[in-house]
């Protein structure tokens, strides 16, 4: 009898992934990602299983936050065409709903919506610590230091 994989093991395991879906990227796009490489990715179902619209306004996000991500399936009551038979629609996209200070500035928005990646891709099961490893693996960055930088980010928002 196997015995049980631990909560420990288990991070281990999605920390590694992570890291190993970064070097995909890295291996794909290169290691300078700007915001229009980020767009690409954004595009990439290999990389980001679900599509992604960035919008911009802070009315929608909680007071102190600089993204919300928001999950939208998709409306079982659309109109079909006969391509519908050959291509698989996603069952769902996210929102990413980015203060508007950000809008504009295209350098500071690529930490910021990397760090929400795992969540389109994993659900509910990625947390922080997997937003943190993926983002500032990918920035090939150390993890204390992309925290720092999202915190400058956020810090910057006025008001």
């Amino acid at each position: 009898m196997e015995d049980a994989v631990t909560p420990e093991e288990q991070r281990e395991a999605m920390n590694l992934h992570l890291r190993q879906k970064a070097q995909e990227i890295i291996d794909k796009y290169g290691v300078s990602i700007s915001f229009a490489v980020l767009q690409e990715i954004l595009q990439d179902r290999r990389f980001v299983r679900y599509p992604v619209n960035i919008i911009y306004d802070s009315t929608r996000i909680e007071t102190g936050l600089f993204i919300a991500t928001k999950m939208v399936l998709a409306d079982p009551n659309r109109q079909t065409d006969e391509d519908d038979e050959y291509i698989k629609q996603a069952d769902r996209r996210y929102d990413f709903i980015v203060h508007e200070y950000f809008e504009g500035q295209p350098e500071k928005l690529v930490p910021l919506i990397l760090y929400h990646l795992p969540t389109v891709n994993y659900g509910d099961i990625a947390i922080y610590e997997d937003a943190e490893v993926f983002a500032s693996a990918l920035l090939q960055m150390e993890r204390d230091d992309y925290y720092q930088l999202v915190c400058d980010l956020v810090d910057s928002i006025p008001g």
